[in-house]
Formats: C-alpha cells, sequence, structure tokens
C-alpha cells in the first residue's frame, strides 16, 4: 500500500514538473529548460546526500553506485529519445508509447523472478491500459516519431531496473549519483547548443519545475527499495493520469471520452494494486 502510494506520489510530481517546464520550454528551448531542472535537482540533493550518507564504501556500495550512474545516462538518453519523438511525431502515440515504459520495467522484473500473482498481473494491466488510454490526446494521424518514443519508453524502463540493482545505496544516494551523471551529460551539451539563458520572468517557474522533479525522481527511487519493484514501476509511470487531472483541474481542459476510461481503468487498477501489494 505505501509503495503504491510513494510511486503515485512520484507520478504526480512528475505531471506537475512536467506542466511547468512545458511552459518554458514552449518560450525558450526545451533542452535549456532540462539543464534548469538538472541544475536544481543537482544543487539540493548531492549535499544533503553527502551530509547524510557521505561517499560510497565497499564493493556493495561502488558497484551499486556504478549502477545508479548507469541509471543517470539512461535517463538523459531516455529524455533526449522523448523530446525528438515528440519534435518529429504526433503527441497521441509519442505519449502513448512512452507510458508503456511502466509495463517494460515491471516485464524485466518479472524476468528476472519477481513473483506475479493473477491479482498482480491483473492490476498492472488496468494500470498499463490506463496509463495509455490518458496520455493518447488524439489519434496519431502518422508513425513518425514511432521509433523514438519505443526507444525513450525502454530507456524509461531500463532506469527502474537500474535503480533496483542500485539497492546497495539508500534512495538520497541513488538520487545524488544518478542526477550527477544527468547533468554532467546535459549541461554541456545545453551550453554548447544555445546556453542556458532564460527570461527572468520564466526562472521561477524552471526552478520550481526542477524542484518537483528532483521530488518525483526521490519518490520513484524510494518507491523502488520499498518494493515490489513490479508495483512500484507501473505507480510511478501514471503521471499521464495525473496530466489530464491537473490539466482539467487547473487548465479547465476537456478530455476526451477515451481518457475518462484511461482515468477509470488507472484507478481500479491502482486500487486493487494497493489490495495486493
Amino acid at each position: 500500500m505505501l509503495t503504491v502510494f510513494v510511486g503515485l506520489l512520484s507520478a504526480f510530481c512528475y505531471a506537475s514538473s512536467d506542466m511547468l517546464s512545458q511552459r518554458v520550454a514552449r518560450a525558450t528551448r526545451a533542452l535549456a529548460q532540462v539543464a534548469w531542472v538538472l541544475v536544481t535537482g543537482t544543487v539540493i540533493v548531492v549535499p544533503v546526500a553527502l551530509l547524510v550518507d557521505g561517499l560510497p564504501s565497499g564493493g556493495a556500495q561502488w558497484r551499486a553506485a556504478g549502477f545508479a550512474a548507469a541509471a543517470g545516462l539512461a535517463y538523459v538518453a531516455a529524455f533526449f529519445c522523448l523530446l525528438r519523438g515528440l519534435h518529429t511525431g504526433d503527441l497521441g502515440l509519442v505519449s502513448a508509447l512512452n507510458a508503456l515504459s511502466g509495463a517494460y520495467a515491471a516485464g524485466a522484473f518479472v524476468v528476472l523472478g519477481a513473483r506475479l500473482t493473477p491479482l498482480l498481473a491483473l492490476s498492472l494491466a488496468l494500470c498499463v491500459c490506463g496509463a495509455v488510454l490518458a496520455s493518447i490526446e488524439h489519434r496519431a494521424k502518422t508513425t513518425r516519431g514511432m521509433p523514438w518514443a519505443l526507444a525513450s519508453g525502454l530507456l524509461f524502463g531500463g532506469v527502474f531496473v537500474l535503480y533496483d540493482y542500485a539497492h546497495a545505496l539508500s534512495w538520497l544516494s541513488q538520487v545524488a549519483i544518478s542526477r550527477s551523471v544527468s547533468l554532467a551529460v546535459a549541461l554541456p551539451l545545453a551550453l554548447a547548443t544555445g546556453g542556458l539563458a532564460l527570461p527572468r520572468r520564466l526562472r521561477p517557474v524552471a526552478v520550481g519545475a526542477g524542484v518537483l522533479e528532483l521530488s518525483g525522481l526521490s519518490c520513484f527511487a524510494l518507491a523502488i527499495v520499498m518494493g515490489p519493484p513490479t508495483v512500484a514501476a507501473i505507480a510511478t509511470t501514471q503521471f499521464g493520469t495525473f496530466a489530464v487531472i491537473l490539466g482539467v483541474v487547473l487548465l479547465h481542459e476537456r478530455p476526451r471520452r477515451h481518457q475518462w476510461v484511461g482515468i477509470a481503468c488507472t484507478l481500479a487498477g491502482v486500487t486493487l494494486l494497493a489490495a495486493v501489494a
């Protein structure tokens, strides 16, 4: 039950961060906003992790640090693929395929030995269907962007698995290491392609998106540590559902019928997850 709650909290934070980041990226450059998000998160989490946990010690923790660093690399690659997919393809197609990342991760965990009961399988299936339906904003007119979207979903699924293998470290150290590596990759790219300059009015929005993204990543890492990882993976990827809900409440958007069906599937799946987890 607690894993489901923390995973859903992560999804809510990610959806809120994406809503703020979209406002900034539409006015400037997406890569500049990515860098601002990563800088904000790194500045906050690294000092705290060093103060609380210190540096890794022993072979097990250093191996875990390697997995956390790999997760940071995969995170940047996944985000890049997502941006490329959104640039070349339809939003509905790209979002729906990217929402399958939790299913990929859950499948990987089952292959690696995680226990899957019939009720858990049903709840996971409902959550996946709900996430996909809620993410589709319109009918995809073309298949452009599909390879990038598939790659993004697979890479995000890989991030889940890599975090699970970093369990010898605390969730706080996992986040600090992966975020630092992500920044080390994204910052030079942003500087080389136009810099980090943002209009003054957008800087608080960019920082707020960074704080929310860090909160989402922290809750995600915590959910994976709490386990079971299959439940954590699916619960954390419900950001599409929360994005629709935020759009209705804050932006007065009108979801389509299939999106309401997606929300209903998600609610049913999450309720079942909480009962069987």
